[in-house]
């Protein structure tokens, strides 16, 4: 498996929920190999062409397979941030989103997990959850070169 890149459709479409107890084990392998190689903080299962609602985070002390996320936001306001994204390497822009939120959703095992997060573990979840939502850096519209 590889990253997918650009305009591929499985970019722009929305993921599926995983069935409970289904073995997704070999795809949260691909992407925690691929994010691994190409140095990123988190990925969705869409950026390697499975239409399906996981996302892998590695962000500091916090890394975490989340199989179909649910987000609360949290109250503490919101910031604005350049983001970067695998899938779309030349691009960046600037994005608000919420300073913290709560994700729910199950680990690799099928194990409930809930998890209060803040400031860029916080981003990278919105940013991930937007994949398996279809939205990307790129068809957001508004966008400049990375550096």
């Amino acid at each position: 498996m590889k990253i997918l890149q650009h305009n591929e459709p499985e970019l722009s479409a929305v993921a599926e929920e995983v069935a409970e107890g289904e073995d997704v084990s070999f795809v949260i392998g691909e992407m925690l190999r691929i994010m691994r190689e190409l140095g990123g903080i988190g990925l969705a299962a869409n950026q390697i062409g499975e239409l399906k609602r996981i996302i892998v985070i590695r962000v500091g002390s916090f890394k975490q397979t989340i199989i179909n996320p649910v987000l609360t936001l949290g109250k503490g306001g919101k910031s604005t941030a350049k983001e970067e994204c695998l899938s779309y390497p030349s691009l960046s822009i600037l994005k608000v989103r919420n300073k913290k939120l709560i994700v729910r959703g199950f680990d690799e095992n099928w194990k409930p997990v809930k998890f209060k997060l803040k400031a860029l573990a916080a981003r990278c979840v919105q940013h991930e959850v937007d994949h398996l939502d279809g939205i990307t850096i790129g068809n957001i519209g508004e966008f400049n070169e990375a550096k």
